[in-house]
């Protein structure tokens, strides 16, 4: 055997990476390389990095059970330990709140042995598929459970569904037991280990990518990068054209890419596989199109389901408006303050709509220039040209008013509203006002109007919501926090959030990242949030004024100004100005009327 065993480690989440890593450096007799895949897609690593030369495979629950399926490398499965389940349990809240554990055996198995020792009540349920979590987190949804507890695929499943869900991850113990247990499998493996060194050199030298299917189209074996899923989706598409005998070339252009392909079945010990050859270079770009983005369903799926929106189940509120809206292919326009969502929204819309197989296409009218503009209105390429396909555009307020009248009129006159699916957004201010040329647009085409909630009008969410984001972020960030005190939980309820999620959502990543206790308590949440007032204050002199803040004054001066332009900003009210300030009216009173 070499000396280094070469080890792949396909992790079913992205944070489990770093406690890899670190435990790496335990053992320098391991050569290991990770790689980041749930279920099929830690199917298709295993099967792309099979000839590698590795000599054993690591991976955690029904992603570790499915590849052992598909591979002869044996593959070690990383363990759940009760404390990694304990850990989430205390996160969640299952101490008062309805909440039940569901996935595969690997993480059931552990619970239902430690069940009759718990102080509370907990449903079970045990899952060997996709379909199955589907079907049992419908049930559950239906009966009203506060939370899922469960493994990688099913918090993706239950996210889906828009229920709340808590990832049980493993900790760094469960990761070394698995470490262990492979060195010891590597000695009964050694042949494998020639048998892939042989075949990875029959092979080195090519220009040329190869990736082979079985006749079902199961992906068999591939030199393509595991990241690069786009053209083992197309190639999979092609198979049922590759003839029976003879070769067949094909040409497709994906992600400014040209991509040269020759196919041709191969019959192997009575198996029939699909090999495909290719070579790819990049044709010659036809300017820069900044502000105006292509999407698949797949790739908006991924990015709403990643998004800080989604994490937080915010949804929710306007989940039955959605599926109305849906109904028809009228334009809408969604509004709201900064932070609110509306681009996700503008997804999700897309996601349950009729056209989801179609391209979506995002505007964003704050990054177009004067050449994207012309573009955008007078090229026969421009995406309003097309049909059939969702155009989302993207803070309309954002033009100018010459520019609002321009589209309205290329709206109107080219019925494009009736070719596709328009969506618009628009930033509203705190009282829920927009910009009359907005309205025009409401007006003029109709528009169904989606206004977005302030994060401060339902303080009562905060809870859930951090609770929620907070396990994402130990996810993440590989952090094991346990939760957020009570009087620190109470300072984020009564925060006003003039940034909405997005204000949240980076006070919570900040509080994550330099907490180092298992609880994050009222000091560091009034260090966190003083910082996001001075960064409001800022904002707003830097929208309501071109004149930058002097900041070689004496102090009582700078604040003093700010104080001023807070006050502005609320109107005049005192009593708004002062609670973002996080200072009392007295005080407030006393900084205006300082000298």
């Amino acid at each position: 055997m070499p000396s280094k065993i070469r080890i792949l480690a396909i992790a079913p989440y992205a944070s489990m990476e770093s406690l890899l890593i670190k435990l790496a450096e335990e053992y320098p007799n391991i050569d290991m390389t990770i790689a980041i895949g749930d279920l099929k897609k830690g199917v298709e690593i295993a099967q792309t990095n099979f000839h590698t030369n590795f000599d054993v495979i690591i991976s955690r629950g029904g992603t570790a059970k499915l590849v052992q399926q598909f591979v002869s490398l044996p593959v070690i499965e990383i363990k759940t330990s009760a404390y990694d389940i304990l850990r989430t349990l205390k996160l969640s809240g299952a101490g008062i709140r309805k909440v039940a554990v569901v996935g595969f055996s690997n993480i059931t198995e552990e619970l239902l042995s430690l069940k009759e020792m718990l102080p509370y009540n907990i449903d079970v349920f045990t899952i060997n598929s996709t379909e199955e979590a589907i079907a049992i987190l419908q049930q559950l949804k239906n009966a009203g459970y506060h939370a899922i507890l469960c493994d990688m695929i099913t918090y993706m499943t239950a996210r889906g569904l828009g229920m709340n869900a808590f990832l049980i991850t493993s900790g760094i113990e469960s990761i070394r037991d698995a470490f262990n247990t492979a060195i010891l499998y590597c000695s009964n493996y050694s042949h494998l280990r020639d048998e892939n060194h042989f075949l990875r050199q029959l092979i080195q030298g090519r220009d040329s990518h190869t990736v082979v299917f079985t006749s079902d189209g199961k992906l068999f074996y591939s030199t393509v990068s595991e990241d690069d899923t786009i053209i083992l989706d197309i190639l999979h598409e092609k198979i049922s054209q590759v003839p029976t005998k003879g070769k067949r070339r094909f040409l497709s252009r994906q992600n400014n890419l040209l991509y040269s392909i020759q196919a041709q079945r191969i019959v192997s010990n009575e198996s029939e596989y699909v090999a495909f050859y290719f070579t790819v270079s990049k044709p010659p770009l036809a300017g820069n199109k900044c502000g105006i983005n292509y999407y698949n369903y797949k790739e908006v799926e991924n990015i709403y389901f990643n998004s800080t929106y989604s994490v937080m189940d915010s949804i929710a509120q306007i989940d039955n408006i959605i599926d109305q809206v849906n109904q028809n292919n009228y334009p809408v326009i969604i509004l709201g303050e900064e932070g609110t969502g509306k681009e996700q929204i503008a997804k999700a819309i897309y996601l349950r709509s009729s056209m989801k197989n179609q391209p979506f296409i995002q505007i964003d009218c704050d990054l177009l220039s004067d050449k994207i503009w012309n573009y955008l209105l007078n090229h026969h390429n421009s995406p309003l040209c097309g049909a059939g396909n969702t155009i989302f555009i993207k803070s309309v307020n954002s033009l100018s008013e010459q520019q609002q009248k321009q589209l309205l009129i290329a709206i109107t006159d080219m019925e494009i509203c009736k070719r596709n699916r328009v969506i618009f957004s628009c930033i509203s201010n705190s009282e829920g006002t927009f910009d009359s040329n907005a309205m025009t647009f409401v007006n003029r085409l109709h528009c169904f109007i989606i206004t977005l909630p302030a994060l401060r009008n339902d303080p009562s969410r905060i809870d859930s919501i951090v609770n929620l984001y907070l396990n994402r972020l130990n996810i993440d960030l590989a952090k094991q926090i346990l939760g957020v005190s009570q009087d620190a939980m109470e300072m984020l309820r009564n925060f006003d959030w003039p940034f909405n999620y997005t204000q949240l959502s980076r006070v919570m990543r900040n509080l994550v990242i330099m907490v180092t206790e298992p609880y994050i308590n009222s000091d560091d949440v009034q260090e966190a949030l003083n910082k996001e007032r001075t960064i409001t204050a800022a904002s707003i002199h830097a929208k309501d004024s071109t004149k930058p803040l002097d900041l070689s004054r004496p102090l009582s001066e700078i604040n003093k100004e700010i104080v001023t332009m807070v006050l502005e900003a609320k109107n005049g009210n005192q009593s708004k100005a002062a609670e973002s300030l996080g200072i009392s009216r007295t005080t407030l009173w006393r900084l205006i009327k300082s000298q």
